[in-house]
């Protein structure tokens, strides 16, 4: 078995633990409230602080592209990884394993869609940063000078294809997944009100 395969499994085994221990923990609120957990008021809490946690996470794109600073937000990054698993476990303790209604459900599997691509994007990211290190190495023991090796690593980096190719993707699912959670908010507060 492969290192990548080996990995895979363990990442997958622990998306499976995850999402079980959030849902036993929704199960056991609901138990305990006589009703399910999403419908009370603790439950639409959970709710709101998850959709807080996730809109965290738009902190590193928006750094990214409008942050006006040269380099990378690595500082950001840690946290648009750290609250694209936490929102999304908050959101699974609120919605439990209820999938009673139609855009709440749409809403819930796109999200598990953009937290799996966001997985599948750190190990991308991390591939090609282990590349360019490699990269570099090369050009340092060909004696270029620094400027020389940025702007070839700035290229390489530019033109990474895995990483380009899984933006592709994964940008318009979280869009898809941003306009079901719009809609099921503004639905829910519709119909059961503040």
């Amino acid at each position: 078995m492969t290192t990548i395969t080996k990995r895979f499994l363990i990442l997958i085994s622990c998306v499976a633990a995850a999402i079980g221990v959030a849902f036993l923990i929704e199960v056991l609120f609901s138990f305990q409230s006589g009703r399910q957990f999403g419908h009370t008021q603790t439950g639409h809490v959970v709710g709101w602080v998850g959709f807080a946690v996730i809109l965290t996470v738009f902190v590193y794109s928006a750094k990214k592209r409008y942050g006006g600073q040269a380099g990378w937000p690595k500082g950001w990054f840690l946290v648009h990884q750290v609250a694209g698993i936490a929102g999304p476990a908050l959101i699974v303790i609120h919605a439990g394993p209820h999938l009673h209604a139609l855009v709440p459900t749409l809403a819930l599997l796109a999200m598990g869609v953009v937290t799996v691509s966001g997985l599948i994007g750190v190990a991308v990211h991390r591939r090609a940063i282990s590349l360019l290190d490699t990269q570099r190495k090369e050009l340092i023991s060909q004696g270029l000078s620094h400027e020389d090796i940025e702007d070839r690593l700035f290229d390489l980096a530019s033109d990474e294809e895995a990483f380009r190719i899984w933006q592709i993707i994964h940008v318009p699912i979280v869009m898809i997944f941003l306009v079901l959670v719009i809609t099921h908010v503004l639905g829910a507060l519709y119909l059961g009100g503040f």
